[in-house]
């Protein structure tokens, strides 16, 4: 396998940002311009239509009263019909405004008027008033006229309207075929990336595995004879002091050596835990049975209340190990050990509680307790490589879990886990 790494391309987000918001701003803008032009179109029509009703009402009732005026000799009603003739005159005179319209009212008006010099007169008054009725068609027609050739110029709008948008939206649907079509191939290309690289790093990973087992291997090889020729010295009858105690520093040495391996190992291979699962509570009891040496005179309660958990016994049981393991590691000298183990099931998962009373952190070392090799300052006068809750953390995230940490420094420690269920 080459050691290159593929090609990564990061593609630039605004081109598609600029292209999205350019169909954003097409399809608002057509919007706008439908409600617009609609919104114009109906005040338009609306004001057509109003005028028209109210020209026709107006003149209806002028035609009325001129009628009224003209057959009656009755004072109070020549004088109504003389006010209701001025009153829709006044009404009608600004919206007389189509074409002939005006000229066709003030002949009205003139005969209007000559008819209201004439009360009583119906002899003088009837050509008048033929007269009047005859103004009053033509403009009621000039009205109708003026009504339909407008109505038909609205219709002409809409179509345009119509047209317009049809345009528009065609310009959009194509831009957004277009946006569409590039997106789906940067996606593609993206996505034969993503894989590509997915496939380069776990051919990397699968190496760096076989590596670490190849160097467990080999260191442990040489360790080996270096162990057991050291505890053929220390068996060795009449053996000097100074000899013996050199032999147990290598023994001892050989020890951590072994221990640093061996968790280098465990932390190499802890992102890609085997898929399976487990009874949290036969697991807890069988780990606290193992573990009876070192739990000796310990304070130990157990709650097991939880079901299985989606990962195998050795996985489960390696994760509680280094946490009841630092448990015990980190006592305080003052006060007997007590841990607490807690089970529960919440929801799809399954929560593993681990509480003692021992050294406890400070707010420091609780914030980088989960990283590769840090020890605090209490940690660095006890044993150990600063790799046991490292190893917790990555193999809890591997299988889709979490791990929080709450400790008071001279108090507590709590780790919960919490780990999917089957």
């Amino acid at each position: 396998m080459s050691n290159e790494n593929p090609k990564t391309e990061l593609l630039s987000s605004w081109p598609v940002l600029v292209a999205l918001g350019l169909v954003t701003l097409l399809i608002v803008g057509m919007l706008g311009l439908d409600m617009f032009f609609s919104q114009r179109e109906a005040q338009r029509t609306t004001d057509i239509i109003e005028n028209a009703q109210r020209s026709i009402i107006l003149l209806s009732d002028i035609r009325t009263h001129a009628r009224q005026f003209a057959t009656t000799d009755i004072e109070r009603e020549i004088i109504h019909s003389t006010n209701a003739i001025a009153t829709a005159s006044r009404s009608y005179d600004p919206i007389a405004t189509y074409q002939g319209e005006r000229d066709e009212w003030h002949h009205l008006q003139d005969l209007l008027r000559q008819l209201l010099a004439r009360p009583g007169n119906r002899q003088e008054s009837a050509p008048l008033e033929e007269e009047i009725d005859n103004s009053v068609d033509k403009l009621v027609a000039i009205n109708t006229s003026a009504g339909v050739g407008n109505l038909t110029a609205i219709r002409t709008a809409h179509r345009q309207a119509l047209w317009s948008d049809a345009v528009v939206g065609g310009i959009v649907i194509a831009i957004a075929l277009a946006v569409s079509l590039w997106l789906l191939r940067v996606l593609s290309r993206q996505r034969r990336l993503i894989v590509e690289r997915v496939r380069f790093l776990n051919e990397k990973n699968n190496e760096l595995e076989a590596f670490a087992g190849r160097a467990a291997h080999d260191l442990r090889s040489p360790m080996n004879p270096i162990r057991g020729y050291t505890d053929l010295i220390l068996e060795s009858p009449g053996l000097p002091d100074e000899v013996r105690g050199m032999a147990q520093r290598i023994h001892r040495a050989v020890g951590r050596m072994t221990g640093v391996v061996d968790n280098m190992l465990a932390l190499s291979v802890s992102g890609r835990p085997p898929v399976g699962q487990s009874s949290s509570a036969l697991v807890v009891e069988r780990l606290v049975e193992e573990m009876g040496a070192e739990l000796q005179g310990v304070d130990l309660a157990t709650k097991l209340r939880a079901g299985r958990v989606a990962c195998t016994e050795e996985v489960l049981a390696q994760i509680l190990r280094n946490l009841i393991g630092n448990a015990t590691k980190f006592r305080a000298h003052d006060r007997p050990l007590r841990i607490t183990i807690e089970t529960r099931d919440v929801g799809p998962m399954v929560e593993i509680a681990i509480e003692d009373n021992g050294l406890g952190m400070d707010a420091e070392s609780a914030r980088h307790a989960f990283e590769p090799f840090y020890r605090g300052q209490m940690d660095r006068e006890l044993p150990g490589h600063g790799l046991g809750l490292a190893i917790v953390d990555r193999t809890t995230r591997a299988l889709g879990g979490t791990c929080e940490l709450s400790s008071v420094l001279d108090h507590s420690t709590l780790i919960v886990v919490r780990l999917p269920r089957p």
